[in-house]
C-alpha cells in the first residue's frame, strides 16, 4: 500500500506511478484531479501535471465523457513490449561483454546483492525498483546513447510489467539467479553467449508476466 506521507519524499507523479505499478490504483480506474488532490494533500496543479505526464507515457488515457482512466495493457501490447525489450537488452549485454571492466561487473553485482535480500524477504516493490536499476544499468554502462535513451523511454511501461512478472510465485529468486547468469555471460567476453542469456532472461520474465495476467493479477 502506498502511503500519503511518501508524497513528502517523492513527487505526485512518483506517487501515482507507484500506486498504478503496485495495483493500489487499478487498470480502468478513473482518476479525478479534485479527489486525488484532496487525498494526497496538494493543490490540483501538480496532480494535473502528473496526469499529463502519465498520459504522455501511455499509462492513462482520456475517455470521452468518462474522464481520465488508467490504461489497460492488452496481451498484444505486452508481447510487443517484451519483444522490443529482448532485442535491446540482448544488444546491451553483447556490447558490455566487449567493453566490460571490473568496475562494470562490480556495479552489476551490487544490484544482485541488494536484490537477493529483497527476494528472500519477498519484498516485491523494493525488488522491482532494484530490478529496474539493474536493467537500466545494462544500457547505461553500454555507453550507447541511443540504446539508453530508448530503454529510458520504455522504462515506465517495463516497470509495470516487472512488478507483474516478479509477483509470480517463485519468480523473485529465479530472477536473481538469471541476473547472475547474465553477469557471468558478460564477464566471459563471449558476445553471442551474453546476448543469448539476456534474451533468455527477458523471455522468462515475459512468460511469468503472462501467467500472472492470465490469473487476473496486475502486479
Amino acid at each position: 500500500m502506498i502511503h500519503i506521507t511518501e508524497v513528502k519524499k517523492n513527487s505526485v507523479y512518483d506517487y501515482l506511478y507507484n500506486a498504478i505499478r503496485t495495483g493500489d490504483i487499478k487498470p480502468g480506474q478513473t482518476l479525478t484531479e479534485r479527489e486525488l488532490a484532496e487525498k494526497i494533500g496538494v493543490s490540483r496543479t501538480p496532480v494535473r501535471e502528473a496526469i499529463r505526464k502519465l498520459e504522455e507515457q501511455g499509462l492513462v488515457t482520456h475517455v470521452p465523457h468518462k474522464g481520465v482512466k488508467v490504461a489497460t495493457l492488452t496481451m498484444e501490447k505486452v508481447a510487443q513490449l517484451y519483444e522490443v525489450r529482448e532485442v535491446l537488452e540482448g544488444l546491451a549485454a553483447r556490447t558490455l561483454s566487449q567493453i566490460q571492466t571490473p568496475e562494470i561487473i562490480d556495479e552489476l553485482n551490487s544490484y544482485v546483492a541488494k536484490a537477493e535480500k529483497e527476494a528472500a524477504a519477498n519484498n516485491i516493490k523494493e525488488l522491482a525498483d532494484i530490478n529496474s536499476e539493474f536493467h537500466l544499468a545494462l544500457t547505461r554502462l553500454s555507453e550507447n546513447f541511443y540504446l539508453e535513451a530508448i530503454m529510458t523511454m520504455l522504462q515506465t511501461q517495463i516497470g509495470l510489467m516487472m512488478s507483474t512478472s516478479l509477483s509470480q510465485a517463485g519468480r523473485p529468486l529465479r530472477n536473481v539467479e538469471e541476473h547472475k547468469m547474465m553477469i557471468s555471460a558478460i564477464q566471459s567476453g563471449d558476445g553471442d553467449f551474453a546476448e543469448s542469456m539476456a534474451r533468455f532472461h527477458v523471455r522468462k520474465a515475459k512468460e511469468n508476466a503472462f501467467k500472472k495476467i492470465a490469473e487476473g493479477g496486475n502486479g
